[in-house]
C-alpha cells in the first residue's frame, strides 16, 4: 500500500467555538432538532457524536479489560467521562484547547467517573509515559491533527501490547487508515460507517448558515465565523469523505 496524501487543517481552529459554547443555546437547540433523541444531551458533545455511536464505542473496547483509558481531543470532556463510566475505566483526557479543558476538570469534579483527570497536550506530545493506557478512544478529532503519522505513533507508544484503540473520523478516499496505523505498530484494523451522519450533518450546517446572527450573538464573532466557514465548505468534502468508526489494536 502506497503513502497516502497528507490532509492538512488548522488544529486550532475551534477553540473560539469550544471556549464559547456553554453559551451557545443556538447551536445546542439545532443539534438538539436534528438528532433527536439520539442526540447525547448530558455529554454535551460539540460535533457529530451521537448516543448510538458513543455506545458503540464502548461496545468496541469491550473484551479488552480496559482499565485506563485516554482520551485523544477530548473537548469538554463529556463523552470520554460517558464512556469511561460504562466501561469502569479511570480516564485521562487531552486536548490542545485549554478553555474547554477547564470545562472538562469542572465537568470531572461533579461527574461519576472512577478517576478522571484532563490535561492540555497535543496528540503529536501528549507528554504521558510509555505504555500507560489499555485504551485510546479519540471522537472526531484526529481529523483535524496535521502530522497524523505522528499522532498514531504517539498513542501507540503510550497503549499497552493488545489494548484497542477507536477513534472516529471522516475518510477520503485517498487517505485509508491502514497505512498510518500499521506504521506505528496496529493491526487488525476494522471500520464502520456511522449511518445517517451525512443526512444530519448537512441538515445541522443549514440550520446554522440560518441561525448565523443568533449564534453570534451567543458565542460570539469569531465563533459564528468559524461555524460558518465549516457550513459553506464542508458539504462538498463529506459526499467523498464519509463518517466513519475505526478500531485497531496495539500490537
Amino acid at each position: 500500500m502506497s503513502e497516502p496524501e497528507a490532509v492538512y487543517v488548522n488544529e486550532d481552529r475551534y477553540r473560539p467555538v469550544l471556549a464559547a459554547q456553554s453559551r451557545g443555546k443556538t447551536l445546542r437547540g439545532i443539534y438538539e432538532r436534528v438528532y433527536g433523541a439520539d442526540y447525547p444531551a448530558e455529554v454535551e458533545p460539540f460535533g457529530f457524536l451521537s448516543a448510538a455511536y458513543l455506545a458503540m464505542a464502548a461496545r468496541e473496547l469491550d473484551g479488552f479489560g480496559v482499565r485506563r483509558l485516554l482520551d485523544v481531543g477530548c473537548g469538554r470532556g463529556g463523552p470520554g467521562l460517558w464512556v469511561a463510566r460504562e466501561i469502569g475505566a479511570a480516564l485521562v483526557g487531552i486536548d490542545i484547547v485549554a478553555e474547554a479543558v477547564t470545562v472538562a476538570r469542572e465537568r470531572a469534579a461533579v461527574g461519576s467517573a472512577p478517576d478522571a483527570r484532563f490535561e492540555v497536550a497535543s496528540a503529536t506530545e501528549t507528554g504521558l509515559p510509555d505504555g500507560a493506557f489499555d485504551g485510546v478512544v479519540s471522537f472526531d478529532a484526529l481529523w483535524m491533527v496535521i502530522d497524523k503519522r505522528a499522532a498514531f505513533s504517539e498513542i501507540s507508544r503510550v497503549l499497552r501490547p493488545g489494548s484497542p484503540l477507536v477513534f472516529t473520523t471522516w475518510e477520503p478516499a485517498h487517505l485509508r487508515h491502514e497505512w498510518l496505523l500499521e506504521r506505528a505498530g496496529f493491526s487488525s484494523v476494522t471500520r464502520h460507517s456511522l449511518s445517517g451522519s451525512l443526512e444530519r450533518q448537512l441538515r445541522v450546517y443549514e440550520e446554522i448558515l440560518g441561525s448565523r446572527k443568533e449564534i453570534a450573538a451567543e458565542m460570539g464573532e469569531a465563533a459564528a465565523a468559524v461555524l460558518v466557514e465549516e457550513a459553506t465548505l464542508a458539504p462538498t468534502t463529506l459526499q467523498t469523505a464519509p463518517h466513519v468508526m475505526i478500531r485497531a489494536i496495539r500490537t
